[in-house]
């Protein structure tokens, strides 16, 4: 054979090489394209999470079949509450395990540039890990997370108008984890598919998908930079708003629903205060002779703007939801006024004051845990800063804390629970008894103030002390008449327990005003979506 055959030969394998190689391509190409949806499940789509992407050959279509993995994301203790769950916790083991953005990659100096064009459940959790970053890591006893499972998904089962792969959260869940991260609830009715959220740089909305639900869109607009700047005080237009850092507990989140947990050693049950008419509803349940609601309902139907301070009121009855040895103060407001003695230093103060008028004076029989509060108030007062305050005016407004010290906090701690203690040993209902009176003649106020809207307009933490000692009398004989088995001293202890008590929880807790969300929200597993 001459050279020019083998070169026309060698020609003519090349050429059929190509044809088969193009040949080849296009077959493959013709399989790879029947897997629906790969292409939107890729990383420039999910980011790291596309890791998790995978085709499965379907013999009997012979076809390939996407499968991919997105996230369910909720809210758990730090215990396990789920099997292959992930607490999103901030650090950089709990970002690989959850497929998160790390928060300074070297293509992105603020961690958040270069996911802006991902699904944003991407970038609400890089948001949510860099709020657990902010509460510390999941050591506590009774802290509360949020957490995820991977659920694998097929694409065949999505939905012809869902573009990109969904997380799924719940109702109740994602109302959480927004307040947590500084957004306030604008709008929010779930069978009605309108949920609208925004705060701290933060948007979250809604829209109706059909056959499918309630699909969230999240986005961020801000950077990390802004926090130091943010928390001084020197960003413009923000000089009056602080950063949020609540209590990370589910008795915190709690009241975000206006549900009061009530507290099963003093025979208190859980109880509602988000709207008037829960509130009536609630102090019937307190209250058992219903004079209380009766009362309140007549009022508000003579004055409708009327809101009921119900600051003393929730720390009477609630447990502590503060974790110890951590140092954050603040919980979502419950109720539309949370004004009450035991939230203020000041009426902190007028209560150690009167406490000891009644002492030396001998105004009231007083039994031996009387004088025991009476000595804690003054060591308290002596040792900490905090418990007690300079004198204000009643009508300037206090900066809210985000935090104190926790030495302060546990030590305020340890005489709640060791004063609750001694309400359980003392057996029977009788602290609930001596709570009913008091909200009747104290602070309901029947048939003593005619003028109730004056708390709404003017608050005054000492007046309210002083009005709670001078109706005691009409309390000892309300509470007397039913409790022969306790004389005036024993009910007298009781009574002022319940109001150190309160300051106690008062002095743990700051209440950060707000919307709410309806309570029958709270637990909900109604889906929704977040592409």
């Amino acid at each position: 054979m001459g050279t020019a055959d083998v070169s026309i030969a060698a020609t003519a394998l090349a050429i059929a090489l190509v044809a088969f190689v193009t040949a080849l391509g296009q077959l493959l190409q013709q399989y790879f394209a029947t897997a629906d949806g790969y292409r939107r499940c890729q990383r420039s789509v999910m980011g790291e999470w596309a890791s998790r992407t995978r085709l499965r050959w379907r013999w009997r279509e012979f076809r390939f079949e996407t499968l991919y993995s997105t996230p369910e994301i909720f809210m758990t203790s730090s215990g396990r509450d789920r099997s292959g769950q992930v607490l999103i916790e901030g650090a950089t083991n709990s970002r690989a395990l959850t497929l998160a953005p790390y928060p300074d990659p070297p293509a992105s100096p603020h961690g958040i540039r270069n996911i802006n064009e991902t699904v944003c459940w991407v970038t609400f959790l890089h948001q949510l890990h860099m709020l657990g970053a902010r509460n510390g890591i999941s050591d506590t006893l009774g802290i509360s997370l949020p957490a995820l499972c991977f659920q694998e998904r097929s694409w065949d089962f999505q939905l012809p108008d869902v573009v990109r792969p969904l997380a799924v959260c719940t109702v109740s869940d994602i109302a959480i984890m927004a307040r947590r991260l500084g957004m306030r609830w604008k709008d929010f009715r779930p069978y009605d598919g309108s949920l609208k959220a925004e705060g701290h740089f933060q948007v979250m909305t809604s829209t109706n998908v059909r056959s499918l639900g309630i699909l969230l869109q999240y986005s961020y607009t801000g950077n990390e930079d802004w926090r130091p700047a943010f928390r001084s005080g020197l960003i413009r237009g923000f000089t009056k708003q602080k950063e949020e850092r609540y209590i990370p507990t589910t008795g915190a989140d709690l009241l975000g629903f206006g549900y009061i947990s009530g507290n099963a050693g003093i025979h208190i049950p859980r109880f509602t205060i988000g709207t008037q008419d829960e509130i009536v509803t609630s102090l019937s349940l307190l209250d058992e002779t219903g004079q209380s609601a009766i009362y309140l309902r007549k009022v508000l139907q003579e004055n409708p703007g009327f809101h009921l301070p119900t600051g003393d009121l929730v720390a009477m009855t609630m447990q502590m939801v503060r974790l110890r040895g951590r140092s954050h103060v603040q919980v979502p407001a419950p109720s539309e006024n949370m004004h009450g003695f035991s939230t203020s230093p000041n009426g902190r103060q007028a209560f150690r004051l009167c406490l000891e008028r009644c002492v030396s004076e001998g105004s009231y029989k007083l039994g031996p845990q009387t004088v025991a509060v009476l000595l804690a108030c003054k060591h308290l007062a002596e040792t900490w800063k905090d418990w007690e305050a300079e004198r204000v005016d009643s009508a300037e407004v206090l900066d809210i804390p985000d935090r104190l010290v926790p030495n302060y906090l546990d030590a305020v701690h340890d005489q709640f629970d060791n004063l609750s203690q001694w309400v359980i040993n003392q057996k029977g209902p009788i602290y609930r008894n001596v709570l009913g009176a008091h909200i009747r003649h104290a602070i309901v106020r029947i048939g003593r103030d005619p003028n109730l809207l004056k708390w709404l307009t003017l608050p005054d933490s000492e007046a309210d002390v002083e009005a709670y000692f001078a109706v005691w009398p009409t309390i000892l004989a309300d509470v007397s008449y039913d409790n022969d088995e306790y004389d005036e001293q024993a009910l007298f202890d009781i009574w002022v327990v319940m109001l150190f008590r309160a300051c106690c929880w008062g002095a743990c807790h700051f209440f950060v005003p707000g919307e709410r969300v309806p309570s029958e929200y709270y637990g909900s597993q109604l889906p929704v979506y977040i592409g």
